[in-house]
């Protein structure tokens, strides 16, 4: 119960901010992502290593990506890109996995960004947002 109110709680946050400055943040995004959608792919990742969850990424961004003007379908394609909450390793599933790891091989390194789940977790989030973006594009 307590990780179903954190999760709520983290999206309800998210979407109060992103609402707040939501005019500030199409304005330093607009050039860049009319010049090139698929950059919205960044910003979709930097969120969801900030608040943890791809429901509040996506409750909170999208709109404004659809407000920028970025196509559905580059949208759709790039949607891979909400998977970052494991760049952090502050995630409860993170922690738990070093915990239950008896060989010693899952660890959280010396420096904040030096875990097990860097390397795969980078590979399949651009592998699978840039095949996605790519399917998107050929069908569309």
């Amino acid at each position: 119960m307590v990780a179903v109110v954190a999760i709520y709680g983290i999206a309800w946050l998210s979407d109060t901010y992103f609402v707040a400055y939501k005019g500030e943040m199409m304005t330093a995004m607009k050039d860049i992502v009319n010049a090139y959608p698929w950059a919205i792919a960044f910003v979709l990742f930097a969120v969801s290593v900030l608040i943890n969850t791809q429901g509040g990424v996506v409750l909170a961004i999208m709109p404004l990506a659809y407000d920028l003007g970025i196509p559905w379908y580059v949208l759709l394609g790039v949607l891979p890109s909400v998977y970052g909450y494991f760049f952090i390793p502050n995630y409860p599933s993170d922690i738990a996995t070093v915990n239950f790891d008896r060989s010693g091989t899952t660890v959280i390194g010396k420096y904040l960004l030096n875990h097990s789940f860097m390397i795969p977790g980078l590979i399949s989030v651009t592998v699978s947002t840039i095949i996605g973006y790519l399917l998107a594009n050929l069908v569309y």
